[in-house]
């Protein structure tokens, strides 16, 4: 287990925050991850940064996060009935610890808006939606920690490794997340 949390980062602040995160979170499997709908709809890979401010720590709190530059989405099925022609751009803006504060080691949760564009064989297809997610589990795909998001016709599920911050002496301003999306026909049909 210590050689998977390692190759998941460098650096010793991923190792210390790995380690008081799967010390102090309930073992539980991320059930559903990857996602189990596959064949229906359209899937997407979403590949990031966000900001964090305050930022998470051992100590309880709420705020806000973005996604300072745009990150790639990778689409696979249709787009709005259209084929994908290659990578779009996604981006994100929100709020955590919107029930209660947030920690590192006991998750939270929260709220946001995304953009993604998807360039398409008739175009750009651009798409906004409100959602709201879940975090804290361990992760099972090379990050430190996953969560779940949903919203009008869409789910799906991310793993987060801090980037800035070690959550114990600094609080995590800074993550990194890969994400897989679940369209439903009905996300496009509201649009």
């Amino acid at each position: 287990m210590i050689d998977r949390i390692r190759r998941a980062g460098q650096g010793s602040a991923v190792v210390a925050l790995a380690i008081v995160t799967l010390a102090l979170l309930p073992a539980v499997r991320a059930t559903g991850l990857p996602l189990d709908d596959e064949g229906k709809g359209t899937e997407c890979f979403i590949d990031k940064d966000d900001t964090l401010s305050p930022g998470l720590s051992i100590n309880p709190s709420s705020g806000t996060f973005a996604t300072p530059a745009d990150g790639v989405v990778e689409c696979h099925g249709p787009v709005n009935g259209h084929k994908p022609t290659g990578d779009g751009r996604f981006s994100e803006v929100g709020r955590y610890g919107t029930k209660d504060p947030d920690t590192c080691q006991g998750g939270g949760e929260g709220d946001g808006r995304f953009v993604v564009t998807i360039p398409t064989d008739a175009g750009d297809q651009r798409f906004a939606a409100l959602f709201t997610f879940t975090y804290g589990e361990p992760s099972t795909r090379g990050g430190v920690v996953a969560g779940r998001f949903e919203g009008d016709g869409f789910h799906g599920t991310f793993d987060a490794t801090p980037k800035e911050g070690d959550c114990v002496t600094r609080p995590v301003t800074r993550i990194h997340t890969v994400d897989e999306i679940h369209l439903e026909d009905a996300f496009f049909a509201r649009s």
